[in-house]
């Protein structure tokens, strides 16, 4: 079955449920309803906006406060210039749609957004998976093979997608190897947690890309605002690339950017931590139960991937989580959904934005279901 099928007949079961009994899918991106009214609680932000006119850049005074606060030095200040969006999702297409006019080739570290690869067939670039690194990738990246593929460019997600899991030193040396080959590396840090971004690392090199969208890390989709971050010699042709795939910014983009460089910001920030490290401890008291099952110790945010040692058929695991639906109210999404080739070892992801109570006893029952299915 292919990720879309198999979203789509989860889906199909849980929503043939009444909306009061509906099942409780513990990998959904939504936060839950003690996260919200937590946050809710905390947030404040300036209404006083433009509704009327058309925005096509930053509020007046935010970039270089952004960029700091991004982790950018003053001297990358001078260097780089930030392309404001509504979403990462078009910045990821306009990305690789400048790839396509430069004739670039992409190497593709996986797990990566499925957007990334979607996209470049549709813009008939040429791109290389590299999916043998996955949760070990802090100690098993090698430059020399990736520039041994010959691809012009490489794209990284950090976190590591939907598993929370930054990159230390190992990677961030060879990464600058990469760099230092000449070749153009893509960090989509869509959903880094403020503080933890690369560019703390690597700053502003001329051939590197940096996609953000901070509040989506929060759970704050309404807010949000997304960039790309690039060195001066590819602003021009980049930000007119996203003029024809994003338009103009709609007023919660200009909000988000206003709203990212206030203390408010980080109050919400530090709730946020609070809240997934105390569900993330409860994960880990129910994992430790069951020693089949693993959540990498380096997990720092609100997805965690939960792996198992063994394989799970696709269509086994649809008619498993139909059944446990029914049975106990909760399910999860398999790890194919977000990258990840379950044909050699199951995984799913959970979100520790959801209520507690749902992350303790929905993970109980989901490792015990998959116990007994495994030994009968």
């Amino acid at each position: 079955m292919t990720d879309y099928e198999i979203e789509m007949a989860l889906q199909d079961s849980q929503e043939s449920f009444p909306l009061e009994t509906r099942p409780v899918n513990l990998s959904y991106w939504n936060t839950g309803s003690k996260y919200q009214s937590g946050v809710g609680r905390i947030l404040e932000y300036n209404t006083e906006q433009d509704f009327f006119d058309y925005h096509y850049y930053l509020p007046d005074g935010t970039e270089n406060p952004i960029a700091l606060k991004l982790g950018f030095s003053k001297a990358d200040c001078q260097k780089l210039r930030i392309a404001p969006l509504t979403q990462s999702t078009i910045a990821i297409s306009s990305i690789i749609a400048f790839f396509s006019r430069q004739n670039m080739s992409v190497g593709i570290i996986r797990p990566a957004y499925f957007t990334v690869e979607v996209c470049c067939k549709d813009f008939k670039v040429p791109y290389t998976v590299f999916d043998d690194y996955m949760e070990d990738i802090n100690e098993k990246l090698d430059a020399k093979r990736l520039l041994d593929s010959g691809c012009h460019a490489f794209w990284f997600t950090s976190p590591i997608n939907s598993m929370s899991i930054y990159f230390k030193d190992h990677v961030i040396k060879e990464i600058q190897k990469i760099l230092d080959a000449g070749k153009v590396v893509v960090f989509d840090e869509s959903l880094c947690m403020n503080g933890m971004e690369l560019a703390r690392k690597l700053g502003m090199q001329e051939n590197l890309i940096y996609i953000y969208s901070p509040h989506k890390t929060l759970g704050l989709q309404g807010i949000k605002f997304s960039a790309t971050v690039v060195h001066q010699k590819f602003y021009d042709e980049i930000d007119d690339i996203q003029d024809y795939y994003g338009g103009s910014l709609n007023y919660s983009c200009q909000l988000g950017a206003s709203h990212f460089i206030t203390k408010n910001f980080d109050d919400c920030l530090a709730f946020y931590k609070d809240y997934y490290q105390e569900n993330l401890k409860i994960a880990r008291g129910v994992i430790q139960k069951y020693n089949f099952a693993h959540v990498s110790p380096e997990t720092e945010g609100h997805y965690a991937i939960i792996f198992l040692d063994w394989p799970i058929d696709d269509e086994v695991f649809v008619n498993s989580m139909k059944n446990l639906m029914k049975e106990s109210g909760y399910f999860v999404f398999p790890g194919i959904m977000q990258d990840f080739d379950t044909s050699k070892r199951f995984c799913f992801r959970i979100n520790l934005l959801l209520n507690r109570r749902d992350i303790e006893k929905g993970l109980n029952v989901i490792l015990e279901y998959l116990k007994n299915e495994s030994e009968a």
